[in-house]
């Protein structure tokens, strides 16, 4: 299983080539985005966590099931990016007559994942790093939309906070394009397509949400 990990991660091509005329093969996939869900909802439980103290005064003793919440969130959020890429490249390469099943978009889709789990990792170790310098302003009146937005707003443009959406948004970047170079060989050997009709099935989608992680940073 080692070997083959290594394989689609550092050459796809070599690897959903030798492997397009078998049946998918699960197993390893849905390991990969277990590990990148539990990594998720260990962020979104650290983010939680951080943000509780900001809703005490009107929801005391309520941060511990906000945290829950959080990592509830995050574990089932990454289930989700799983099975909506998946569905985008099935339904996108439709287009072109893609012959391959769904198990094999979705073993794809799973190998493409793996480098997303450092992406999660790293943020994981940063949060755990930063936690006593963060600072979280309090909310007085929950009612309040513009009392709540402020708060919020002054929580995530504190230096740490600051520098954490700095780095996710690397990460997310480029750990990204390794993953679309995952999918695109996947996507091309899995439903048959020729370079072209695969790259557009899977980089266009791609590009796309980079140019909203992007521009939600404030770069674009």
């Amino acid at each position: 299983m080692a070997s083959n990990l290594i394989t689609a991660l550092l050459r796809p091509d070599e690897f959903f080539d030798e492997h397009s005329g078998e049946e998918a093969a699960l197993a390893l996939p849905l390991g990969i985005v277990f590990v990148y869900a539990i990594l998720s909802g260990i962020v979104g439980y650290q983010m939680a966590s951080l943000m509780a103290p900001m809703y005490e005064a009107a929801l005391e003793g309520y941060g511990g099931i906000i945290a829950i919440f959080g990592g509830i969130g995050g574990f089932v959020s990454a289930i989700i990016v799983w099975i909506v890429a998946a569905v985008i490249f099935y339904l996108l390469s439709m287009i072109f007559s893609g012959e391959g099943s769904m198990k094999k978009v979705l073993e794809a889709v799973g190998y493409g994942i793996a480098p997303l789990i450092a992406s999660v990792g790293v943020a994981m170790v940063y949060l755990a790093i930063i936690k006593d310098q963060v600072i979280t302003p309090v909310i007085h009146d929950i009612m309040d939309p513009t009392a709540a937005e402020a708060a919020v707003e002054a929580f995530m443009n504190q230096q740490v906070m600051a520098d954490f959406t700095l780095l996710q948004t690397v990460l997310s970047v480029v750990f990204m394009i390794w993953a679309a170079n995952i999918w695109y060989s996947g996507i091309r050997y899995g439903r048959m397509l020729s370079t072209r009709n695969a790259a557009i099935t899977v980089f266009i989608p791609v590009g796309i949400y980079l140019i909203i992680v992007i521009a939600s940073y404030g770069v674009i």
